[in-house]
Formats: structure tokens, C-alpha cells, sequence
């Protein structure tokens, strides 16, 4: 059990809200949302404190193999809360503010995820639409290639590496706020339409673009062989301009969409 687990749980048996807790310990509420969802650990002049006020020892309160059990707590005024936490104990609490949390983490993440992939089909978008294959091929489509190839790798091992505060909320179910899933559900369907016609849009651009290549390559090949470098760089800019825009838009609208998607559907009082 996490140190943010038993503090909630110990917050609970206690009947204390965050509020209250928080003013118990001369913080703000944000600070203790933060700490229930491992998001830091309190300053140790704090962790006394708590320790004092839940009447338990600094080990049980730090360490994870150590579990705080119940039977201390069964009194007739925290009986209700006791029943409440079984109720809950495999559920995960969110309130709105971690609820924005979460999605603006994955936000930030497919944002850097959709910048390199963006990159990505931009330079292959070069080299694969050239007009003049042997210029590209031998000289700049090796090069482009290895870059954009090396920037991904670096954001997806950034992503991996970096600790995911938010981890929990994917794991176990959840427990919402009042109203937190309605409003969370009236702005998924704001936002849906929206992001389901970036990506819808996105792969008509890249497949007409394609197309209306492949067919001009059909009908003009001598013109279009004997454009000059000028017109060549900037037909390869432009391609390159457009189907890096596509590839980010794509990419950042299918994670927004799975970020939201995952967080309501793990409500499990909705099953």
C-alpha cells in the first residue's frame, strides 16, 4: 500500500475531509490531493504530524510492505466510514482536480509523442514524394531520415523513463467525485466531435495528397522530371510541411480521445 493509499484511507476513518485535514496541518487542500495520489510526500515536520494525528508510527505511514489495520479504528462514530472504505478499498478516489491532472499529463505527452511522429512523417513524406529520387535518396532522405528517426526514439524513452504520478488511476478502478463524471462526460462530448474530425480529416488530406501525386506523376512525368531544384525544394517543403502537420494532428487527437476515454471508463459504478 502507497503512502498516498494509507493516507487516504487514514483520512477517511478519521471523518475528516481534505479540507479539514489540510487545515489540521497548516497546508492546503491541493498539497493533500496531491500527497493521496503520490503525486510528492509531505515536508517531515508534517509527516509528524500526521503520524501524531492518526496515531500511528512513522514506519506504517512510509513504508509500502507495511499495511495499517483497522482494528484501532472501530469506533461507533467511524463505523459508517469503516463500511464506506470497505465498500471502496479496491477503488481509487478522484476528485476534479486530479481528474485535470490526469489529462493533462497525457495531454503534454501526446503532444511531445505527436511532435515526433509528426517530424517523422514529414522528412519520409520528402523522401518518399520526390520527384527526382536520386538526389533525395542518395543525399537528404538518409539524413532526414536518422534524425527524425533519433528525435522519436529520444521522446518515446523520455516517456517511458519519466515517472507517471498518475500510474494508479490506470490500474485500479475509480471512485469520482460528486458530479466530477458528469462534467467530465459533458466535456468528452464537447471535445469528441472535434478530435474524431481532426484525425477523419488528417487521413483524407494524406490520402488525396498521395493520390493526386500518383496521378500527376501518370500524366506529366516528363514536366514534373524536368523541374528545377528551386520548384523541386519547394514542392518537398510544402510535402513535407503538410504531412508533418497531419501526422502531429493525428497522433495528439487518437491520445486526448484515449485519455478520456480510459478515466470514464474505469468508473466502475457505472458496471
Amino acid at each position: 500500500m502507497t503512502f498516498g493509499e494509507k493516507l487516504y484511507q487514514l483520512r477517511k476513518q478519521h471523518g475528516f475531509s481534505q479540507e479539514v485535514l489540510a487545515e489540521k496541518l497548516n497546508t492546503s487542500r491541493q498539497a493533500v490531493s496531491k500527497w493521496e495520489n503520490n503525486n510528492g510526500y509531505p515536508e517531515t515536520e508534517k509527516l509528524i504530524l500526521l503520524a501524531r494525528l492518526f496515531q500511528v508510527s512513522l514506519d506504517d505511514l512510509l513504508m509500502e510492505e507495511r499495511d495499517i489495520g483497522l482494528e484501532s479504528y472501530r469506533t461507533e462514530d467511524n463505523m459508517g466510514n469503516l463500511e464506506r472504505d470497505k465498500t471502496e478499498k479496491d477503488g481509487y478516489y478522484v476528485n476534479r482536480e486530479t481528474a485535470s491532472g490526469f489529462l493533462l499529463y497525457y495531454k503534454r505527452k501526446f503532444l511531445l509523442l505527436g511532435a515526433g511522429c509528426g517530424i517523422l512523417a514529414g522528412c519520409n513524406a520528402v523522401r518518399y514524394s520526390s520527384t527526382e529520387p536520386g538526389f533525395f535518396e542518395l543525399a537528404v532522405g538518409p539524413a532526414l531520415d536518422a534524425v527524425s528517426g533519433l528525435l522519436l526514439l529520444a521522446i518515446v524513452l523520455y516517456i517511458i523513463l519519466k515517472q507517471n504520478p498518475y500510474r494508479n488511476l490506470r490500474k485500479k478502478e475509480l471512485i469520482f467525485a460528486a458530479d466530477v463524471k458528469k462534467e467530465l462526460q459533458e466535456e468528452f462530448s464537447k471535445v469528441k466531435v472535434a478530435l474524431l474530425a481532426g484525425i477523419v480529416i488528417c487521413m483524407l488530406i494524406v490520402g488525396i495528397s498521395e493520390m493526386q501525386f500518383a496521378c500527376s506523376l501518370d500524366v506529366n512525368w516528363e514536366a514534373m522530371y524536368l523541374m528545377s531544384e528551386v520548384e523541386m525544394l519547394r514542392d518537398a517543403i510544402l510535402q513535407m510541411i503538410l504531412m508533418g502537420i497531419c501526422g502531429f494532428v493525428t497522433v495528439f487527437c487518437v491520445g486526448v480521445y484515449w485519455s478520456y476515454a480510459v478515466l470514464l471508463r474505469m468508473d466502475w459504478q457505472s458496471k
